[in-house]
């Protein structure tokens, strides 16, 4: 297998997509995007991603997790575990939901890091996934249209929690 082959990142079913999620994130050191329209169980919710996304979150003054998603308030009432980490570090971790109608329409989920590496699901409601660890023009591409979607968007304020 050369090295080109073990950048690349794939995935057909849920235990695949984690996998593959985690690859991504074992070498994201500041910066990291997520849109996911639907935050469902199971995605995302691994202890071993979690304590990635907390490492991120944890690595100084420059982290930075961005995370959009249509429906915040859903996936807090069925207390998404990235949703609950969110809530315990919300200077490093962000969360928005688009309101412009053509962007709630968007089916696809990705991740893409600091760097250049990406996991785009063309279906959010499935679990085939294809990526790479280190192509930056797809992972530009993803995330230009992220930082599009983030300004449009609103901060998801009822999922934050209540300060006594």
């Amino acid at each position: 297998m050369s090295p080109a082959d073990d950048a690349v990142l794939a995935a057909g079913d849920r235990a695949s997509l984690d996998l593959a999620h985690q690859r991504l994130l074992d070498r994201t050191r500041h910066r990291l995007c997520i849109y996911l329209p639907i935050l469902e169980g199971g995605v995302l919710e691994s202890e071993a991603i979690l304590t990635s996304v907390r490492r991120i979150a944890t690595s100084g003054r420059r982290a930075s997790i961005r995370i959009l998603t249509h429906d915040a308030v859903r996936a807090l009432r069925e207390s998404h575990r990235l949703i609950l980490l969110a809530q315990r570090l919300p200077s490093a971790i962000a969360i928005r939901v688009p309101t412009e109608e053509a962007d709630l329409r968007y089916p696809s989920a990705f991740v893409t890091d600091n760097a250049s590496g990406f996991l785009f699901r063309p279906l959010a409601s499935r679990y085939e996934a294809r990526g790479h660890l280190d192509a930056l023009g797809e992972a530009s591409h993803l995330q230009g249209y992220f930082d599009e979607v983030w300004e449009r968007s609103e901060a998801a304020w009822e999922i934050r929690p209540l300060g006594i």
